[in-house]
């Protein structure tokens, strides 16, 4: 091992401006996705204070990864250790092992002809499948 006595510190001031993108950490929920949230638990006569939207990232398709979302307890996902977001009076729970593939991602709620839905806009995804129902980080 080397002797690392002369090693000099070294601060180089800073512009403002990063090279790199900020950090983000957590989800964004969308005042409509928030709003959703709230419709279909009173719609299924649950309490919002008591049930939130779950997340969680498991093994399926042919890209490797899918998203299944489902309406739980929020003390469930308390007891198990999951992260826990809210925003305008709805509950988004995130699997604990699933948020290190969703960090920075944006739940919105999106309604077309074809379909209508929870979408979670990931910016950690690297590729997809044609079909659009999985993927991989």
């Amino acid at each position: 091992m080397s002797d690392c006595g002369d090693v000099k510190k070294v601060f180089v001031p800073s512009n403002g401006s990063s090279p790199l993108p900020p950090v983000t950490t957590g989800i964004l929920i969308t005042p409509v996705a928030a709003s959703k949230i709230k419709l279909f638990l009173e719609k299924d006569q649950q309490n919002p204070q008591e049930y939130g939207l779950h997340i969680a990232v498991v093994k399926d398709g042919c890209s490797g990864k899918s998203y299944v979302m489902k309406m739980a307890p929020i003390q469930a996902s308390i007891d198990n250790g999951d992260r826990i977001f809210e925003s305008d009076g709805a509950t988004v729970m995130i699997d604990k092992v699933s948020y290190l593939f969703v960090t920075g991602s944006t739940l919105d709620y999106t309604e077309a002809l074809t379909g209508s839905g929870f979408a979670l806009h990931n910016p950690n995804i690297k590729k997809t499948c044609s079909c659009g129902s999985s993927f991989a980080t």
